[in-house]
């Protein structure tokens, strides 16, 4: 029988792939661990990138306007619903860092269902790759497991006792760095954990040595050091 070669793949035909249970598979994509896509035709979309005009305060900076066909990402908590209920209505959808696109028309936004979510060729590679996922007859682990808990982190000898938000800003920083992009910008990273800091030094500035756990290329980027446990 003659394969072709896909852009994009159903969920369904993943399942099979993987030899993995539908439940498994929406695990994986309500917590953002596979990025889930839609294929649009002819939304209206904004396009365009966040600028920090103040310390703290970003603006949107639009950049392409028009009408859309194709394929966007969608966010995970709008994955989570489409998985859950069937469908979801959303005027948003995922981007790289610092950047947005949203629907400009239809004004409410589109509904997307359950059915018409689609995964990528590369992102279904790059998940293959990360979880260990692959054909049916490949060694595999079914990712089961709770995600990590950053409240206690080693680092050599020292142990780092952290509270809610540092935990989040070090598993937003673990993350990036799983993914390929260790930098992350610190005020990007302090909003996302829900901080009202800044800066990070006044947000670990009770972590004594904290600045080993996680680094500063003195551009106003941050790593973590992986080297923890």
């Amino acid at each position: 029988m003659a394969r072709i070669e896909k852009d994009y793949f159903a969920l369904d035909e993943l399942e099979e792939r993987w030899g993995m249970a539908h439940r498994d598979l929406v695990y994986l994509a309500e917590n953002g661990l596979l990025k889930v896509s839609v294929r649009l035709y002819g939304v209206r979309l904004e396009q365009g990138c966040y600028e920090e005009v103040e310390e703290g305060q970003w603006c949107s900076i639009p950049e392409e306007y028009g009408v859309f066909h194709g394929l966007q990402d969608v966010r995970a908590q709008d994955a989570y619903r489409a998985l859950r209920e069937g469908a979801v209505r959303t005027g948003w959808f995922d981007t790289p860092e610092r950047r947005y696109c949203m629907v400009r028309q239809p004004e409410e936004g589109i509904v997307i269902r359950k059915d018409e979510l689609v995964v990528r060729r590369d992102e279904r590679d790059r998940a293959e790759s990360r979880h260990g996922l692959g054909a049916i007859g490949r060694t595999r682990e079914v990712i089961t497991e709770k995600r990590h808990d950053f409240s206690q982190v080693a680092l050599g000898d020292h142990v780092y006792m952290l509270g809610p938000i540092q935990a989040r800003v070090v598993g937003i920083l673990h993350r990036a760095a799983m993914d390929g992009s260790p930098w992350r910008h610190g005020k990007v990273v302090l909003a996302e954990a829900g901080s009202c800091c800044t800066r990070m030094s006044d947000l670990f500035k009770t972590q004594s040595g904290w600045r080993k756990l996680i680094q500063s290329d003195r551009r106003g980027r941050y790593r973590l050091n992986m080297e923890f446990s």
